[in-house]
């Protein structure tokens, strides 16, 4: 079998990148219409047996997944970005050293004034250390992912897998007097009135996503490593590779999930639950993603021509466009300047919800490639990265 050609290849991390849309929607749907509080202090809204079943199938197969595989692909991009760069005789630091600069500055409008979720200033920031390792040998990054990867669990284990806080109820009564607050903002409050409270969201979600940043950096670095291998230029030659992450990272991160997701919280499990939602969330969710890439990556490589996955392409393509536009979208169903249907929307019906809003986007991203070569958003930001006019360098290539 001949390797991987360019198109194939552009074709396929297009596919991951519109899954890996669909999986943070699924996600970021609670964050839409629910209070922050309350998924932060685990307060429960939503006792119904509908809601707790697709919660407990989101805790395993969604929650923490998809992320972990956007930032895979974004040290992928890096390096993909870096070969474009110097075959043209561009210099790859500057370029793309604007091109974060430009992504920080999406995410600060997006974070501020669109949703307070945002995780592109991040990706902006993180994209800077990053940038330091984009000349060293693939064994380097590789050491660097799995350090990286390793550091959290391993000092959380060393000084013991803290427990989940019981609240007391003066705590509770508090927790739902926000609760409320939020509530009725989000549900009926005006544009500014909302804005203020974003505001405030957004600063504490900023804070609280610093703590996992060895993680991300880490599956910067791995993606930047699978690059720099080549894994996807030729995915017949990695085969035994893939296989391997499908069986073995897929499989531990499916146990370890399952286990965190099904142990009783009783105290006499209470050891076993607090280890393995430490091992789900922080090693578990990674490598599960990785093994969905695996997967996605061999079964597309057997029926490339027809393949059902090439039906994500179109909204990997344009995958910032869209990232953006479910907040868009979703904000102005459940706040108070749209439907106002914050607070009203449990799991179950959000999940409907969210599908209904990819399917959406999977058919305009495809009647907008018609017309179009390059996302809307995604034209702006080559703009931002190259000075000019993006339509007169933009090709069908993705990014």
């Amino acid at each position: 079998m001949k390797p991987t050609s360019a198109n194939e290849r552009i074709v396929l991390l297009d596919i991951v990148r519109g899954i890996a849309i669909l999986g943070i929607l699924l996600v970021n749907m609670t964050f839409y219409s629910s209070s922050l509080q309350a998924i932060q202090m685990q307060i429960e809204q939503w006792p119904g047996v509908w809601d707790q079943a697709v919660k407990m199938l989101e805790r395993i197969f969604v929650d923490g997944k998809f992320m972990a595989m956007f930032s895979f692909l974004f040290g992928y991009g890096m390096m993909l970005f870096k070969e474009r760069a110097e075959q043209k005789g561009n210099r790859f630091g500057r370029l793309y050293a604007r091109r974060l600069l430009a992504l920080l500055v999406f995410g600060l409008i997006h974070g501020i004034l669109i949703w307070f979720g945002d995780i592109l200033v991040h990706y902006a920031l993180l994209g800077f250390i990053l940038l330091l390792f984009h000349k060293r040998r693939p064994r380097t990054l590789l050491i660097w992912a799995i350090g990286l990867l390793l550091l959290i669990p391993a000092v959380l284990v060393a000084t013991g897998a803290p427990a989940t806080p019981k609240l007391s109820p003066e705590m509770i009564a508090r927790a739902q007097k926000m609760i409320a607050h939020d509530q009725l903002v989000y549900g009926s409050g005006t544009f500014a009135e909302i804005g203020k409270q974003r505001f405030g969201d957004w600063v504490m979600s900023f804070f609280n996503q610093i703590a996992f940043y060895p993680q991300i950096l880490g599956l910067f670095l791995l993606g930047a490593y699978f690059a720099k291998r080549r894994v996807f230029h030729d995915i017949p030659a990695h085969a035994g590779v893939l296989r391997k992450l499908c069986w073995w990272g897929g499989g531990f991160g499916l146990i370890t999930n399952i286990a965190a997701a099904l142990l009783p919280d009783q105290a006499a499990f209470a050891g076993a639950k607090n280890l393995f939602v430490l091992l789900g969330v922080l090693l578990g969710s990674p490598l599960l993603s990785l093994g969905y890439i695996a997967l996605v990556a061999l079964w597309f490589k057997r029926s490339s021509q027809h393949s059902p996955l090439s039906l994500f392409a179109p909204v990997g393509r344009m995958a910032f466009t869209n990232y953006i536009l479910q907040s868009v979208v979703c904000t102005l169903l459940f706040y108070g300047y749209g439907l106002g249907w914050y607070g009203k929307v449990g799991p179950a019906v959000g999940l409907l919800l969210a599908l209904a809003v990819f399917g959406v986007q999977m058919v305009w991203s495809r009647l907008w490639f018609k017309r179009f070569s390059i996302g809307p958003l995604e034209w702006l930001w080559r703009g931002f990265t190259y000075w000019n006019n993006p339509s007169a360098s933009a090709t069908k290539s993705a990014r």
